[in-house]
Parts: C-alpha cells; structure tokens; sequence
C-alpha cells in the first residue's frame, strides 16, 4: 500500500501529498548525498563552509554565520571539526587579536573541490531525462514555492 520508505503511520491520503513528496525526494537524495560526502571525509553540512571560505578565505566565524544564515555555535562546531580533520586552520586578525580568521588547507581545498564535484555529478543525474522547457518550468516552480514559504507565519527559516 505504501512505497519504500514511506512511514506506515502516513495515512494513503498524504501519501502522494507535495510535502510527502519532497520530503521523500529530501531524504532520499540526502542520504545518498551522505554517504558520498563521508566518503570523502566531510559531511554534508561543512559543504558550505568549505565553499564559503574557498571563495572568501580569512573569514571570522561571526561572518561565516552571517553569509551562511546559521548561528555561530554551529559555525563553532563546524569549524572545530573541520580543523580537527584538518580542512582549516585559524589565525588571529592582524588587527584585532581577539579574532580569529579562518583558512582552508591544502587539504580543504581539495576536499571542498571533490564534494562540489560530486554535488554537481548528483544534480545532473537528478534531473537526468528532463528537457530544458521542464528544467526552466521546475526553477520557476521552486522559487514560487520559496517564495510562499516566506508567507507562511513564523519566526524560524529564513
């Protein structure tokens, strides 16, 4: 009655319901995207760091938190674990030695360069089969549902 991987507690009338759907398409291609960042030595969520800091290396984790929209104690735990594994290392600004800059590594370079590979590999085998009318129909779609997204009361999110 129920597809792999959907809950037995979702009723059959949410089944095929749009937030069912993306969820579904969610948890799927995030978990395959897992196991490749793994893989590679990082996880999903320091992909953006990664990119962050190879277009704008020498950040403070105050500005890495402000670009990413994230709060800084994620960035304080993403950066740690990253240095850990070797992917950055801090300095003291100049400046103001209170503050450190963030750097990527050779290593992290590397690793960031691997995973956007790899995400690019993924989005194109993702959309694999669609035409470019359907491709330019679907980010029209996408970003009209961002959009209402941003209408639906609340705090959180954005």
């Amino acid at each position: 009655m129920f597809t792999e991987g959907e809950p037995e507690f979702c009723p059959p009338e949410h089944k095929d319901s749009f937030l069912s759907m993306f969820m579904r398409i969610d948890r799927r291609f995030m978990g395959k995207c897992f196991g490749q960042m793994q893989e590679l030595g990082i996880y999903p969520g320091q992909i953006p760091v990664l990119g962050l800091l190879a277009y704008k290396d020498g950040l403070s984790q105050r500005e890495i938190a402000e670009h990413l929209r994230i709060k800084p104690p994620t960035v304080n735990v993403t950066v740690q674990r990253l240095e850990k594994a070797g992917f950055l290392y801090r300095e003291a600004d100049e400046k103001d030695q209170r503050i450190s800059r963030i750097y990527l590594t050779e290593k992290g370079k590397q690793a960031k360069e691997n995973g956007m590979k790899k995400v690019q590999e993924n989005e194109k085998i993702l959309l694999d089969g669609l035409s470019e009318t359907e491709l330019c129909l679907l980010r029209r779609m996408l970003e009209q549902i961002t959009e209402n997204i941003d209408k639906i009361p609340g705090t959180s999110g954005k």
